[in-house]
């Protein structure tokens, strides 16, 4: 089983993106710089998960990190435990294996989280 962490913005927040910019919003900002991979992704994903920004949103039984991906898109929706609303697994998402490695999900694979972080 396989943890899954992601950034969600509140229906208030994305008001405000759409009102005055993605970089008006902290975590939104801190989710864009993951997704264009700038900056040491090992620190910010630490900072998000220090500030709150990640949620556990759900459980994925899944054989490996590529497996979580294709169920965490396309299913079976019998393999997803919904801990919270969630959106399909992307770039910037959390997966924490059954050993509590956190991995990011990158633009092409993943990324080993390297400094302890705490959810």
């Amino acid at each position: 089983m396989y943890k899954l962490f992601q950034i969600r913005l509140t229906d208030a927040e994305v008001d405000q993106v759409n009102e005055t910019g993605h970089d008006s919003v902290p975590k939104q900002k801190l989710r864009l710089d993951l997704q264009f991979d700038k900056g040491d992704f090992s620190t910010l994903v630490a900072e998000g998960f220090d500030k709150g920004y990640y949620r556990h949103v759900a459980n994925i039984t899944a054989y490996d990190l590529e497996d979580v991906f294709r169920i965490g898109n396309c299913g079976p929706e019998s393999a997803i435990n919904r801990l919270l609303p969630m959106h399909s697994v992307s770039v910037g998402d959390v997966v924490e294996d059954s050993d509590g490695t956190k991995h990011l999900v990158a633009g092409v694979g993943f990324k080993k989280v390297d400094i302890k972080v705490f959810a």
